[in-house]
Order: structure tokens, then C-alpha cells, then sequence
């Protein structure tokens, strides 16, 4: 269980709140970039004048740099999420998942200029080899307080499930790989307003930085 909890933070410390007494959340996004969901969601985020954090995986800003780009270049933030995102990735030896991390930063840097220091787990799946792939990494493990379940749940499920869950401080899962990210995203967009509360950067919120100097 302390694998699968990332909350927990059984085996090695994950920023999975942050520490707001006001009505302050911050938008994550898992697995893009995608070739249609990432541009769309980003002209939504555009649109309410929100700022979100994108955790890409290697192979896919490989595939999409002209994307991955426009993530940055429309002031979100990159985070790294390994480069496979393999199932198996918690059953790599500590070196292997070094590198998989390594090799992210190396492609979103020769791509968008950038080097993330901010990193979380495939599946927010934690173990000690993990903790020491971070370690040497210098990275920082970011989980989530709210997860969507936007993957295999109904779009009207997950439209509730975000409006009823709600707390300051909440770092909020989402994917932009979700076909209705952008239905999702903007009915919540609409409920948060309303409810009174505003969506900042997660380093804003975490009080942390997100790239290397």
C-alpha cells in the first residue's frame, strides 16, 4: 500500500498539497503531449486565463516538440513523467529509472529550453529504487490530493467528483490524453469561479521552483 499511496509518502517525500489557508488549487496534467487534446485544452486555458502544470512523457514531446513548445511558450509548466511510462516502471533497478528520468529532461531541453526539476511517478507509484533514481536525479517528486479519474471514469462522474472533493490547496490529477479534457476541464473551470476559488501555478503553490537555473 505505501507503493501505490503516494500520499503516504512511505518511501520518499512527494509534494502532494499545498499548505493554503484560501481558496487556492493548482491543475496538473499527466501523459501528453497529445497532438489534438494538449493544443485544445491550452486555447481553454487560454480562454479563462489559467496556468497549468503538463508532467510529459519522453517519447511523446519526441514525437510532438512543436507542442511541447507551445506549452511553454504559453507559460504553463513542463514537469517530467519518465520517458515510457512503461507498467513496469516501478520494477526498473534504481539506475534504469536514472536514466529513463535522465534522458526526459535531456529531450524537453533540447526541445523547449528547459530543464524540469520536477518529476512524478508513472502511476504515482513509489518504491526505494525510486528513491534513489530521485536523489541522484535532483529532482523533485510531485504527487496530487484530488485525482479525477478521468482515465476510465464517465465525463459526467468526473465532473462531480471534481466539484464535490474540492479543498484548498488541492493539487488536482487530470490527463491530457482524455478525449473530453477539454468538456471536463472547462465545466470545471465554470464550477471553481463560481465556488470562489482561482487556479494558480503549482510552483505558486508549492512555494518551489520548477527549473534548473
Amino acid at each position: 500500500m505505501g507503493s501505490i499511496k503516494i500520499g503516504w509518502n512511505y518511501f520518499l517525500y512527494s509534494h502532494c498539497k499545498g499548505e493554503s489557508n484560501i481558496k487556492e488549487i493548482a491543475l496538473t496534467f499527466d501523459d501528453g503531449p497529445h497532438p489534438s487534446i494538449t493544443p485544445n485544452l491550452l486555447k481553454l486555458l487560454a480562454k479563462y486565463n489559467v496556468k497549468a502544470t503538463f508532467f510529459c512523457v519522453g517519447k511523446n514531446v519526441e514525437s510532438y516538440p512543436e507542442i511541447a513548445r507551445s506549452i511553454i511558450n504559453n507559460n504553463h509548466i513542463i514537469g517530467n513523467h519518465s520517458y515510457f511510462h512503461s507498467y513496469y516502471f516501478d520494477l526498473l533497478s534504481s539506475y534504469q529509472m536514472k536514466k529513463e528520468i535522465t534522458h526526459t529532461n535531456d529531450i524537453i531541453y533540447k526541445n523547449c529550453r528547459i530543464k524540469p526539476k520536477l518529476f512524478r511517478p508513472p502511476y504515482g507509484v513509489t518504491n526505494p529504487m525510486l528513491k534513489k533514481a530521485i536523489k541522484k536525479s535532483g529532482l523533485t517528486s510531485i504527487g496530487w490530493s484530488l485525482r479525477s479519474f478521468d482515465t476510465y471514469k464517465a465525463t459526467e462522474v468526473v465532473k462531480k467528483r471534481l466539484k464535490k472533493n474540492t479543498k484548498p490547496g488541492d493539487i488536482v490529477l487530470l490527463h491530457d490524453t482524455v478525449d473530453d479534457a477539454v468538456v471536463i476541464v472547462e465545466d470545471y473551470l465554470i464550477w471553481l469561479k463560481e465556488a470562489g476559488y482561482k487556479v494558480v501555478s503549482l510552483d505558486r503553490l508549492l512555494k518551489i521552483k520548477s527549473y534548473e537555473d
